[in-house]
């Protein structure tokens, strides 16, 4: 079965709703509109077209149509807030030129904004779904580049051939479990890998006739969601969602701005993921909405990356989310400093069906994955998998009575006097302290010592506020980890560089802080 087979127009009737467009539209006008996607293969002669991908109307259309027509693409990832235009222009023709992309779709009001490019011709998603003339389709041709994260380092380009998809889609809708009466909202971007698979393809794939026969499909902007992060909720009571998809911080927003009174009474699965995941939010957020008839057990934990499609692990159907006390273990460099101190890990479940999970080593170690997802390569050529078809995946994880529990990037431990420090350590225990934004907080090593850099709610901004918190954020490190970091620096609400997804992208703030243009708030231990 291709992509295309997988998620065709099934018997029952599918709407989807741009809500920031105002715009409802049957699936089966949607998957009409696409064909056009033929014509662009015809003149691309079957290349790879890179792929600026919006939640807009015109975006879903040519997605829908490049998979029905076997068009490649190459998912390029949006401009990271505050980017400068050349210096992104020159980031993603390095992306084209990796993936011999010589053609770009995106929005047409994101045009103006790029300078031109050599070798690669714009073309925004109007005007390709308006093309005409000879037409051609290979849906077994199908293949998605989709970039990771980019949050340690530069993104890479994962090259996913339409099995590979097909295969993922099916576990992450059997996982889920849908049934007809089923719908989904999400404001997740589509040019990231939750909202692309987990919440769009997977969509449209629950809705035919093994599973749904038929749902509708409502999406926001991220725009529009930081701007109202209630709207988010007022739209699953307003379209009855039983399903939403949203990374750890997107929780608290929604619990900190409630914004009107919700019935939630009818979402029975709120899937987490996409960065590390902490119980008080969890906790947090179905305190807030108790009187809204929200059942904390439709929260369900998930683990996954660019490099297996989307999903891995997750939280079983109406199994409540647990959290494990994580200790230092006797393998663990930090074991035995008599500093370090456990804190609660939330479980991110257990493999879906087909996939396994492994430690590498006792206790403590890198997560390693193997399923029928996992891509063969990067555009570079580079292969993924060992010889044993297990996946490095740079994570660290323990596994707790068959359940995963993620920690951080294997690139966030870094040595301080002669120590290992894992900065997930030093972030958990710093946003613990009053005055931290709750997941805009991190480590960073700096000539052999502890750098933090966080941002802080607007009454602790001036200079004595902010200089209290620092000193404060210094004496939570040295009590819980017995290491002082040399600097603490504090910034404004939206300082830090993110990924789409909401990490922070710390390649770029070292670089940031280094050049000097992340605004320090006076009061910082510099």
């Amino acid at each position: 079965m291709t992509l295309a087979d997988l998620i065709a127009p099934g018997s029952g009737q599918t709407r989807l709703h741009f809500l920031d467009e105002t715009i409802s539209v049957d699936y089966g006008e949607l998957w009409k509109a696409g064909e056009a996607m033929g014509c662009l293969r015809a003149a691309c002669d079957g290349q790879p077209v890179a792929v600026v991908l919006t939640n807009t109307r015109a975006c879903a259309a040519a997605i829908v149509g490049a998979i029905a027509a076997g068009q490649p693409l190459v998912s390029v990832p949006m401009p990271p807030r505050g980017a400068d235009p050349d210096w992104y222009a020159r980031f993603i023709q390095r992306m084209c030129a990796a993936t011999g992309a010589e053609k770009m779709l995106m929005d047409a009001s994101l045009l103006p904004l790029l300078p031109p490019m050599e070798k690669v011709a714009f073309l925004s998603f109007e005007d390709a779904l308006a093309l005409r003339g000879p037409s051609t389709a290979d849906p077994g041709a199908f293949t998605l580049t989709q970039f990771t994260s980019g949050s340690t380092a530069e993104p890479k380009g994962v090259v996913l051939p339409g099995d590979k998809i097909v295969a993922n889609l099916r576990a992450i809708v059997e996982w889920l479990e849908i049934a007809p009466g089923d719908h989904v909202c999400t404001w997740l971007p589509l040019s990231h890998d939750m909202g692309l698979m987990g919440t769009f393809l997977g969509s449209l794939t629950a809705a035919g006739d093994t599973w749904a026969h038929g749902l509708d499909l409502v999406l926001m902007t991220p725009q529009g969601f930081l701007r109202s992060p209630a709207r988010w909720l007022s739209a699953c009571e307003e379209f009855g969602a039983t399903i939403t998809v949203a990374p750890n911080y997107a929780y608290d927003m929604a619990a900190r701005r409630r914004g009107p009174a919700h019935d939630l009474g009818r979402l029975r699965t709120c899937v987490v993921g996409a960065e590390p995941i902490r119980a008080e939010s969890l906790e947090r957020f179905s305190q807030v909405f108790q009187d809204s008839g929200f059942d904390p057990t439709a929260f369900r934990p998930a683990y996954g990356m660019a490099e297996t499609a989307l999903a891995v692990t997750g939280t079983r159907l109406g199994v409540h989310w647990h959290a494990t006390e994580i200790e230092p273990l006797p393998d663990d460099p930090r074991a035995g400093t008599g500093a370090a101190q456990g804190y609660l890990v939330v479980s991110s479940g257990a493999p879906l069906p087909g996939y396994e999970v492994r430690i590498d080593g006792d206790g403590i170690g890198e997560i390693l994955v193997k399923g029928p997802s996992v891509a063969d390569s990067y555009a570079s050529g580079a292969p993924l998998p060992d010889a044993d078809g297990w996946f490095h995946t740079r994570d660290l994880g323990v596994l707790h009575d068959g359940q995963l529990h993620v920690l951080g990037r294997t690139d966030d431990v870094f040595q301080v006097a002669g120590r290992n420090i894992y900065a997930l350590d030093v972030e958990v225990y710093a946003g613990e302290v009053t005055g931290v934004r709750s997941g805009r907080v991190v480590a960073i090593p700096e000539n052999g010592d502890l750098t933090l850099v966080a941002e802080c709610e607007p009454d602790f901004c001036d200079r004595d506020s902010a200089h209290r918190l620092a000193q404060t954020l210094k004496q939570q490190i040295v009590a819980r980890l017995g290491v002082a970091p040399r600097r603490v620096l504090l910034t404004r609400r939206g300082a830090l560089p993110m990924t789409s997804s909401g990490k922070i992208r710390r390649k770029p703030l070292v670089t940031a802080l280094q050049s000097s243009q992340v605004k320090i708030l006076a009061g910082s231990l510099e």
